[in-house]
């Protein structure tokens, strides 16, 4: 730019790139429109920066206070496009000198009372912009103003528009820009505020008073055309004017060119009234829509809906809450939720909701009430200014729900008393079974000992017949008695797996030693949350089932191994035995199930039985996999300690 100083040109030449803060919504001063950055400092900014030859990167900062706190150390950003120079600021950033000017008004619904001056708004809610030096104003010379300041000013326009404020008070560009190009057709501009005015500044880090030169030395040389160019584009036919004089000459006077421009601002007022008119009919139609939409919402839900004041006024119910309390929903609002609760239950209502609305956070209550049981979630509904102003209440009839789950625990006490008899008369009944055996077996000897030289063949292997039913009933008894025994008072504490199948093999030694067999355990195994000695008969079992059920002229092989995972450990124990063919893998875990007959294999038939009892009063599961022929693999997971 022609006329710039040295130093300043020299400076502008190192920093041929600003960064500026062009994420900001303050329309018609700057907003966003389809990705890109417009409005009238927007334009004065690219005017001046192109006199300047500098080029523009946006900087990206959230909100003002963050801008007011990186801006004077250059953090991130140089410039600060809408802003407004102050005593405070000034010492600690740069501004130019205003580009725009523009008053502080007030504005308020159109059916609002007279609204002369901010002394009229005492003691009434007025929302404006927050961090902006009006609100600051606001705030130090009209204390009796209940201010509520929010994030930007379409937020303040929609909160005042909706009837949740008395007036909004801000820039006049700003009011009648959202007016004219968000339909709020019920508000109207009332009264100048008599506040400081927009004097419209670019705001610059403290460190570079070159650039904050430069910038005003660009602003001083924008002729009076580029100023009206910017200002028509944005403001429109609000720009101030005249009539030229030798205009009124050409059409014969002074009367002719009243009546055309009365004439005129009929018609711009009939028009500006029909569109009016067709945005609150379309405003109108669009809330009757939504208010049925979510009547018939709170009418699909089963819950008894409620939405009051926080002082228990009453503004909507649905079908639910009518239904319970023998009401017509539609009578329903400006009535207290007190006066449907007795004296008690009203006061203990009053005191849920004051709590809920001093935390501001949702509780779920319940009670019982007329033998039905309740369940209350109260959601407590702020403000933009983070005020409870309204309650809503969400009531759940749960009676069948409790009366099932009471149903349920006394089953399950019902359940774990029948344990407990059985297992005392399984307990009590081996005990006293075992005694007659003995007797049977004591006189079965005596028998052999003192007449065996005088019986025949026949009587003697009748003898040894009645001596292997007593062995093998006594020890079904036994076992029988183990399989009650597992689980009671099993506590389970971390227990190192392979010390138990080690101590399982070494008691398994004599068998192992007859059968020719082998069985390798695959260190290391993990640690699991178990009982040792339960862990011990398992690994017996399992270890014993492989020895016993070998294929003839094999010696059988056994390997015992592990993996784990997040929070298991699965072990295996698996066999080159004679296999087991698929449709028995469920029938081989029940109590006293055998497939092959006794003198083929011996036992019982209650050890695999066991060994499911205990994997699963340890948390675990326990499965099969086998081919006929050629092995068995049994999987089993227990709970890791961590």
């Amino acid at each position: 730019m022609p006329g710039l100083a040295p130093n300043l040109r020299h400076f502008l030449d190192q920093h041929q790139t600003v960064r500026v803060r062009l994420n900001g919504d303050w329309p018609p001063l700057i907003l966003q429109d389809q990705g890109e950055t417009q409005g009238i400092s927007a334009d004065y900014l690219r005017l001046v920066t192109s006199k300047l030859g500098l080029t523009i990167q946006p900087a990206d900062i959230a909100n003002f206070s963050e801008l007011l706190g990186r801006l004077p150390t250059g953090d991130g950003v140089d410039i600060q496009p809408t802003m407004r120079a102050t005593d405070e600021r000034r010492a600690y950033l740069h501004f130019t000198r205003p580009y725009t000017t523009f008053p502080v008004v007030i504005v308020v619904r159109k059916e609002s009372g007279f609204i002369g001056s901010l002394d009229d708004l005492t003691g009434r809610k007025v929302v404006t912009e927050r961090s902006y030096w009006y609100s600051d104003e606001l705030r130090k010379n009209h204390p009796a103003i209940s201010l509520n300041p929010v994030a930007n000013s379409e937020e303040a326009m929609r909160i005042l528009s909706q009837g949740d404020a008395d007036a909004y008070v801000g820039v006049l560009p700003v009011a009648i820009w959202h007016m004219e190009n968000r339909g709020y057709t019920n508000l109207k501009i009332a009264a100048p505020a008599a506040l400081s005015p927009a004097e419209l500044s670019f705001g610059v880090r403290g460190d570079w008073p070159e650039l904050a030169q430069a910038l005003d030395a660009a602003l001083a040389s924008i002729t009076p055309e580029e100023h009206r160019e910017i200002r028509q584009r944005w403001l429109g036919n609000r720009e101030p004017g005249g009539l030229d004089p030798r205009a009124v000459a050409l059409w014969g006077g002074g009367s002719l060119i009243f009546a055309l421009i009365l004439l005129g601002s009929f018609a711009l007022a009939n028009r500006r009234l029909l569109r009016e008119i067709g945005l609150r009919r379309q405003a109108e139609e669009q809330l009757r829509t939504s208010e049925e939409t979510s009547r018939q919402l709170l009418d699909a839900s089963s819950d008894a809906c409620m939405l009051f004041d926080v002082d228990g006024t009453m503004r909507g119910c649905n079908q639910i809450f009518a239904a319970r309390f023998g009401v017509d929903p539609l009578q329903v609002p400006g009535t207290s939720l007190w006066d449907y609760f007795p004296p008690q239950v009203a006061e203990e209502r009053r005191i849920a909701v004051a709590g809920v609305v001093a935390a501001g956070k949702p509780v779920v209550t319940t009670d019982v009430r007329s033998g039905r049981h309740l369940s209350n979630s109260i959601y407590p509904l702020k403000d933009n200014a983070g005020v409870v102003r309204r309650v809503a209440v969400y009531s759940r009839d749960i009676s069948e729900q409790v009366w099932a789950e009471q149903k349920i625990k006394s089953y399950v006490a019902e359940i774990e008393r029948s344990n407990e008899d059985l297992e005392q008369f399984a307990y009590v009944a081996s005990h006293d079974l075992r005694e007659p055996l003995r007797q049977v077996s004591s006189y079965v000897a005596l028998l052999e000992r003192r007449y065996g030289q005088h019986l025949d063949d026949d009587a003697r292997q009748f003898i040894t017949y009645a001596r292997e039913g007593v062995t093998r009933m006594d020890q079904l008894i036994l076992d029988l008695l183990e399989y009650s025994r597992i689980g009671r008072g099993l506590v389970l504490v971390p227990t190192q797996a392979e010390n138990a199948a080690r101590i399982a093999v070494e008691n398994l030694k004599t068998g192992i030693k007859d059968c020719g067999g082998t069985v390798t355990i695959v260190s290391p195994l993990p640690a699991v949350l178990a009982a040792e000695a339960h862990l011990i008969r398992l690994f017996q079992n399992l270890i014993g089932n492989g020895l016993k059920y070998h294929r003839d002229g094999v010696p059988p092989v056994i390997r015992v191994s592990a993996t784990t995972d997040a929070s298991h450990a699965i072990f295996t124990v698996s066999d080159n035995g004679i296999g087991i063919e698929t449709e028995y893998f469920e029938r081989i875990f029940g109590i006293f199930q055998r497939l092959h007959v006794r003198n083929q294999y011996p036992g019982t038939g209650i050890g695999l039985a066991i060994c499911r009892k205990v994997v699963e009063r340890h948390g675990g599961r326990i499965w099969v996999e086998s081919t006929p022929g050629e092995g068995t693999s049994f999987h089993f997971s227990l709970k890791r300690p961590d």
